[in-house]
């Protein structure tokens, strides 16, 4: 049934923004519909001068959004074309499209507590984790709005990247632009013009900010309730698990074929290893349910499932417990889905579900689901 060369995904995540919270805000070349965005957004009347933009957060060109995220204490501009994806509370990816999408540029910025260590000492840890014999590391000192940064060119990985340093309040901000490999010219060239947009206007100062409207920093998350904010939203992926574990009514292989998991199903000795990866197909129109409360529960709305960005998203919903459930059993799920099991989040041929829980505000994004079929690959 099944065989796959899977690459791990390094986050998976989601694609909900909202504008005007008060820990994270983006700011659009153009406005949005409801129809095209999960959240408000807001538009700069006009683009500012490149003098009047010192030590604040504004879009001053037509070709950039602008990410406020007063949590970890920044902002910047970066691509129009680009979309946001939320690994972790404390990691977001600049991406296009999706993030299955690995031929276009894209960024990792991380925020994490910097624990008395110096952006030299953050710097030699990333070329102890990074570097490989016979690859060139490029070390490059820089300043990012006033603070003494690090730039390590031709670091490997899944691929070649470049990775940037800077430690600010007692926090180390951790970016990684890839790929940067120079023997795939336009790639890189690419790579070159989002490493520049960002880094040219990384500022820690997003308390002065270019959204008027927006609540000042003093009316943060503590300051509201469940009821007076909706913004919170939840988002996965449904997506066919492959593993080939050869054909219907032939013995089994001798060894677990790559992607399985040797473990006696309904399935056989091997099951996928439910690791959702790259060359995995997302699955069209399974409806995918959501109740308020701990699982088992539903009711509360459905969504049929999409390949084209984001399996489903579920958004506008207040602080509270959520379970968002499958049902392989109905229709139009069973047509689509049966023979199989699931792999993730669990061993299961009948409904699967997750419990959600989401602070006011929250993105809770890869609350995915993983399916087996029988008698495919």
């Amino acid at each position: 049934m099944k065989s796959k060369t899977f690459i791990h995904l390094l986050i998976f995540a989601a694609l909900a923004l909202s504008a005007c919270s008060p820990a994270i805000r983006v700011i659009p070349e153009t406005p949005v519909s409801p129809q095209d965005s999960q959240t408000q957004t807001e538009v700069l009347s006009e683009p500012q001068a490149e003098q009047d933009i010192e030590g604040k957060c504004v879009r001053n060109s037509d070709e950039t959004r602008l990410l406020i995220d007063m949590v970890h204490g920044y902002c910047l501009q970066y691509p129009a074309e680009y979309d946001i994806a939320y690994p972790n509370e404390n990691e977001i990816m600049l991406i296009k499209r999706s993030i299955l999408n690995v031929s276009e540029p894209r960024v990792h910025i991380e925020v994490q507590p910097a624990n008395g260590a110096s952006v030299e000492q953050a710097a030699d840890q990333l070329v102890a984790d990074y570097s490989v014999p016979g690859m060139e590391v490029t070390r490059t000192p820089l300043t990012i709005d006033g603070e003494v940064a690090i730039m390590l060119d031709g670091l490997s990985g899944q691929e070649i990247n470049r990775q940037l340093v800077v430690v600010h309040g007692n926090r180390l901000y951790h970016l990684m632009f890839l790929p940067m490999d120079k023997s795939q010219a336009e790639v890189f060239t690419k790579s070159e013009v989002l490493y520049n947009t960002l880094t040219r206007s990384f500022n820690f100062r997003p308390d002065t900010n270019a959204c008027p409207d927006c609540p000042p920093p003093s009316e943060g998350q503590a300051d509201q309730t469940a009821e007076d904010v909706q913004t919170a939203s939840i988002n996965g992926w449904v997506w066919h698990d492959l593993c080939d574990s050869g054909k219907d009514g032939e013995p089994a292989p001798e060894t677990t074929p790559a992607g399985c998991v040797k473990e006696d199903t309904a399935l056989g000795p091997y099951h996928a290893d439910g690791l959702l990866a790259v060359n995995e197909p997302l699955i069209e129109g399974v409806v995918v349910t959501l109740g308020e409360g701990a699982c088992p529960s539903t009711g509360l709305a459905e969504q049929s499932t999409i390949t084209t960005d984001l399996s489903f998203s579920f958004t506008g919903l207040k602080a509270g417990t959520y379970c968002v459930s499958i049902d392989p059993q109905r229709e139009p799920n069973l047509a689509i889905l049966r023979p199989g099991v699931w792999t993730y989040p669990a061993i299961e041929q009948g409904v699967i579900s997750t419990t959600v829980t989401l602070t006011t505000g929250e993105y809770k994004g890869m609350v995915n689901f993983g399916w087996d079929y029988q008698f495919l690959p």
